[in-house]
């Protein structure tokens, strides 16, 4: 009879109610509880759309943390969070229990602080200027404009092919597919020519890319001009020579312009899904 009622009165000390926003246990115990649904901020797109805690928003940091100052509650903190590369606060839940301040994290905002690096297709419009096609000036009135893309955020999206992949990427891949890709310099030949082609027009094309790097543009055209004098040069290698002489600023004007429209500036991140 004894050993009945021992495990009764152990059963009974395991069990918790609710109360406020604190668990309380029937022995008198306390826990925090989980973090509990913030305010959703109504400005923002799903990253992943099966995903309701992560959010995108065009807004910068300062403006989504004036939003979230004016919907904490009391026990919410709103702290800094040090990240390289990135600025960020956090809100949790403050709560002394048993003499102890504890703690539950509610969110978590971030936004990527500027660099001296460019987004890959303001690359390609700089190479297009060192060839000469278009001015110094064109350049830097789209690096003002777009110096910051490469730290943007952007939505999964289908890649196509059963995949996901960054809305940005997608969008960048194709215009870069449409310059280098197979459908550019691919040409339909037989055997050893083909293969001895392929092999010629990618070391044209390196060595044409590393010139392009270096600035050295009567280096690029002189082997052009050798290399559309040989009589024994493959379609492929003139392809090769080709894709690097073709003017494709519109492009790439038009793929940051598409890129920009689908891009977001800041990330939330909440622990649990916003109400």
């Amino acid at each position: 009879m004894m050993k009945k009622r021992l495990i009764t009165t152990m059963m009974a000390g395991l069990i918790y109610i609710g109360c406020g926003s604190a668990m309380l246990f029937a022995d008198g115990g306390e826990e925090m509880p989980p973090p509990r649904p913030m305010p959703k901020y109504g400005n923002a797109v799903k990253a992943v759309e099966t995903d309701d805690t992560l959010l995108l928003t065009k807004d910068n940091l300062g403006t989504v943390k004036k939003f979230f100052e004016g919907k904490s509650e009391e026990g919410d903190r709103i702290e800094p969070l040090g990240s390289f590369g990135k600025q960020a606060f956090k809100i949790s839940f403050y709560k002394k229990i048993d003499g102890k301040e504890k703690s539950v994290q509610l969110l978590e905002v971030e936004e990527k602080t500027p660099d001296n690096n460019l987004h890959p297709a303001l690359g390609e419009l700089k190479g297009q200027v060192m060839m000469g096609k278009h001015s110094e000036a064109e350049l830097q009135t789209l690096e003002k404009k777009y110096k910051n893309l490469h730290l943007a955020y952007f939505r999964q999206v289908s890649d196509d092919q059963g995949g996901t992949v960054s809305e940005g990427e997608k969008i960048y891949r194709k215009a870069y597919n449409q310059v280098h890709g197979k459908d550019r310099s691919a040409v339909q030949t037989g055997g050893a020519d083909q293969a001895a082609g392929k092999a010629e027009a990618q070391d044209m094309k390196k060595k044409m890319q590393e010139m392009k790097a270096k600035g050295d543009i009567a280096g690029m055209a002189a082997m052009a001009q050798q290399f559309n004098k040989s009589p024994g040069q493959t379609k492929q290698g003139a392809a090769a020579v080709d894709e690097m002489n073709k003017d494709t600023w519109d492009l790439w004007v038009k793929c940051l312009e598409d890129i920009e429209k689908v891009a977001y500036w800041t990330q939330v991140k909440y622990n649990a899904s916003p109400k």
